[in-house]
């Protein structure tokens, strides 16, 4: 099944705070048809399946995509992790071009059936759904056009495909197998916490429900000049208030320009320049059309922490070389944003003891879905992964895209960090720990 998909530009907003000179967004392309070819099953064990995706595009505009991801991936309605490809991928205009093949996996430990795998065995098709995204290869101007430091094509799909499943009856009989055991070892682990075989367990759905006071979009702005033209720039992320200790979001959302080497080549060099007072963070709860909270009106105040500045990266611009930037990993660098009088709830941070382990086998963290035509925050989805301890930061068993940056870290126990870039995240401050742990925590 082909279909048309206009491209999603992520910040495609023109700010009102900003001047009358203030160019409109540029109109977004179309990229053209995209096509999931076919699924592999390569690989499938008492922990794990593992699954090849292979698409085609016929791209309606030639570009150079990079960073691709399959997000909020879904086989016959079961969740699975997509690595990235890190490579650049050259389309040329109405030229079908394969797209390197893309690996999943679904860990059993995450799951509460194994029926999406059995259809899928059984009757060699499946039902994927999801969102392909990709970051595009533009110039400076272009991003500046476009009114943001990282565009992004979006593209969702949902389709019925071949699934390639085994090489033969046995092989999938064999299989099959694999999937009754394990679905014996499902229902035993349901019953044990008093659930029904298949349901979600409890703390996510807890966290679900937590979210839609609790979580909220992060819209981080500031404007550039060239010439006579000022430029309005976004930046999405997530933030969250926990129990007695505000809103915590990432150190990025402060100064977002400063973690971008063409940006921020740009403005040392003197090819742009970043306007006056222009930098701004608007709050949007998620889902509803609560009240936005914004910084240039007092709405709230910013306790920047940590210090990115120790920890900075040189990257390599195209056009400006070499340039020092701010890494977003950088351990125990947030911004806690306090606003007056404190609002209620906020999610429960974990006890000392969990917080203390060196490893989590589960943990949870939000991914922010923005409405395509308004751009506002439309809900969050509840992505299950591990995570392990590194010195002062949390490293995820599988790596994110930026959808994620700013959401908390969360164990069935309560929350322990918010995560910062790609595959890591650091703890929450000490303070912010205290404020919120009721005495029983502190055990």
């Amino acid at each position: 099944m082909k279909s048309g998909f206009l491209v999603a530009i992520r910040g495609i907003v023109l700010l009102s705070a900003v001047s009358a000179s203030a160019q409109p967004a540029a109109p977004a392309p179309v990229l053209g048809s995209l096509q999931v070819k076919d699924i592999s099953l390569i690989e499938i064990d008492t922990a794990h399946v593992r699954v090849a995706v292979n698409l085609t595009v016929v791209p309606g505009q030639s570009a150079t995509l990079k960073d691709l991801r399959l997000c909020s991936l879904r086989l016959n309605g079961m969740p699975v992790f997509a690595a990235p490809l890190d490579q650049e991928i050259v389309l040329h205009k109405d030229v079908s071009t394969a797209l390197p093949t893309l690996y999943v996996t679904a860990l059993f430990r995450d799951l509460t059936t194994v029926e999406p795998l059995r259809r899928m065995i059984e009757n060699q098709s499946v039902h994927v759904q999801g969102e392909l995204l990709a970051g595009v290869h533009l110039s400076l101007i272009e991003k500046m056009a476009l009114h943001t430091q990282h565009p992004e094509v979006v593209i969702p799909l949902s389709q019925d495909v071949p699934a390639q499943v085994a090489g033969s009856p046995f092989e999938r009989t064999m299989a099959l197998g694999v999937l009754s055991l394990m679905d014996a070892g499902l229902d035993a682990k349901a019953k044990a916490s008093k659930g029904l075989p298949g349901m979600r367990p409890a703390w996510i759905s807890d966290l679900e429900a937590q979210a839609k006071t609790n979580v909220f979009e992060v819209e981080s702005s500031y404007a550039l000049t060239q010439g006579n033209q000022t430029y309005p720039v976004l930046c999405d992320g997530l933030g969250f208030r926990v129990k007695s200790a505000g809103m915590v979001t990432t150190a990025e959302a402060l100064e977002p320009w400063k973690y971008d080497v063409e940006f921020l080549g740009a403005i040392k060099s003197g090819g742009a320049k970043l306007v006056k007072k222009s930098p701004d963070i608007l709050l949007r709860p998620i889902g509803s059309d609560g009240t936005a909270l914004k910084l240039s009106t007092n709405d709230f105040t910013v306790d920047s922490r940590g210090n990115p500045e120790d920890n900075p990266v040189t990257a390599v611009s195209a056009s400006y070389g070499q340039v020092q930037v701010l890494r977003r990993a950088s351990p125990s660098a947030l911004a806690l944003l306090s606003h007056e009088p404190e609002l209620p709830a906020g999610l429960p941070v974990a006890s000392a003891a969990v917080t203390a382990q060196d490893s989590w086998e589960q943990v949870a963290v939000f991914r922010l879905h923005l409405d395509p035509d308004t751009k506002k925050p439309q809900s969050v989805e509840i992505l299950q992964l591990g995570a392990r301890r590194d010195g002062k930061s949390i490293v995820l068993s599988e790596p994110v895209d930026s959808a994620v940056f700013g959401s908390p870290i969360v164990t069935p126990d309560g929350v322990i960090g918010l995560v910062q870039d790609e595959q890591a995240g650091t703890f929450l401050p000490a303070d912010v720990v205290l404020a919120a742990r009721t005495p029983a925590d502190a055990q």
